[in-house]
């Protein structure tokens, strides 16, 4: 005789907690999909703001604070000569941990493939310049040989890496001796960014690719961008990126003055080739240092860098950086962080601002009778919103009429709401 299991009472209940555990799960699931994802145009490539950290620096806490904040991602370094110690033997321990943090925190990234290594290329003694962090480097790869090797390295962090939210970027700042050392050469780098474009590729079909992260924006440094036109990487790229640096000789433009440049760099990529007329433009480094402008201003700059970078075509901003990576006072270089080395925020920065803004949707510029008075139309869910400030770097207020209301104004952007925060239609506010 076959006896029949006995049916317990408490098998529903039973049923009903594994149910609720797989939906938990589920629910856990697509809110890591959903959130890596964050801050990810159709195009693939990252959008709004994002913000550089140093590795080294970085905690799970902070990742949380920068999401919180309103950043979709951050951008950072990975460097050859720390990962291929012996020839063609990767140790990825210290990036498998931050991919893991970084996806953790639902945050994407931008990874920086750089530096030489001595296996390859010989070692350089580096002039003093308060950018420098290591007087003895390996000098970048220029030889047949040790491009190749650094394609293999690229190739080899793009397979391992296919599942992360992740765009790799192809060196930093070439145009620059201490990048590119001892002296750039926009034919060598050029050469590499193709190569290692088209190894990643390889490697890893869907990656996303971006080169050449000049110092400066392609109409300063049109004879890189020229050079890398004419090869391979031209069309291999999914998108272009570049530095909006503003301080100079002892000038510090206001980050309204990156629109017109911004402007000028599109014509200018399009006539160099016909591959970009549509390649997005990504600012994958700006900022300004609390020495040269102060923390208010910093502050104040942060919003503006990425509203004037937005209203001038601009689809991602990478502010540098989140803490500052050295502590040495009289260093320009060791003022840009929004917190000190110690983790410290240099002035309150969670008001919502940044959040709201990488929520909404840019339409145009609007027209004020000021013209310091800046006014960009954006879209939030079905309403209009105004975004408002002073273009000044100063304390100065001044009263302006902004959708039927009269509206405080400083150098700090506000956000008028309602349903009255609409244009006529022609781009002036009313």
């Amino acid at each position: 005789m076959v006896e029949t299991p006995h049916k317990s009472r408490f098998a529903p209940r039973k049923r009903l907690l594994r149910r609720s555990r797989w939906l938990l799960q589920l629910f856990l699931l697509l809110f890591q999909l959903v959130a890596s994802n964050r801050g990810v145009m159709a195009n693939g490539l990252p959008s709004g703001l994002g913000v550089h950290v140093q590795v080294w620096q970085i905690d799970t806490a902070d990742l949380e604070r920068i999401r919180n904040f309103g950043f979709s991602f951050v951008r950072w370094g990975m460097s050859w000569e720390a990962i291929e110690k012996d020839p063609g033997e990767f140790d990825w321990a210290t990036t498998d941990a931050f991919f893991k943090k970084v996806r953790h925190s639902g945050l994407s990234s931008i990874v920086i493939l750089a530096t030489g290594n001595h296996f390859y290329s010989r070692w350089l003694e580096l002039p003093a310049d308060p950018g420098v962090r290591e007087r003895k480097v390996a000098a970048p790869p220029e030889s047949e040989a040790a491009m190749a090797a650094f394609s293999r390295f690229a190739a080899a962090a793009a397979k391992r890496y296919a599942d992360e939210s992740v765009t790799w970027e192809v060196w930093n700042e070439p145009d620059l001796p201490i990048f590119w050392p001892p002296k750039p050469k926009p034919d060598a780098y050029a050469e590499l960014a193709a190569m290692t474009c088209s190894a990643i590729k390889m490697a890893a079909p869907k990656a996303m690719v971006l080169a050449p992260a000049t110092a400066s924006l392609p109409i300063r440094a049109p004879a890189l961008y020229g050079t890398l036109a004419k090869t391979e990487a031209a069309g291999c790229l999914d998108g272009l990126s570049m530095h909006s640096y503003r301080i100079s000789g002892g000038r510090r433009p206001d980050p309204e003055s990156v629109e017109a440049e911004n402007l000028a760099s599109r014509a200018l990529l399009e006539r160099l080739s016909g591959r970009w007329r549509d390649v997005p433009m990504l600012c994958t480094e700006w900022g300004y240092p609390t020495s040269a402008v102060g923390r208010a201003t910093q502050r104040a700059y942060l919003a503006r860098a990425y509203l004037a970078n937005v209203a001038s075509g601009v689809q991602a901003t990478v502010w540098y950086e989140w803490k500052d990576s050295r502590d040495e006072p009289a260093n320009p270089e060791s003022h840009f962080g929004l917190q000190t080395a110690q983790g410290i925020f240099k002035v309150e920065l969670d008001d919502g601002l940044v959040r709201r803004l990488t929520s909404m949707r840019f339409v145009r510029r609007l027209q004020a009778v000021d013209p310091q008075v800046q006014l960009l139309l954006f879209e939030e869910g079905k309403t209009s919103q105004i975004v408002a400030w002073l273009r000044s770097d100063s304390a100065r207020t001044a009263v302006a009429k902004i959708a039927g209301k009269a509206v405080v104004l400083s150098n700090y952007p506000v956000i008028v709401p309602g349903d009255r925060a609409e244009d006529d239609g022609h781009g002036h506010a009313r």
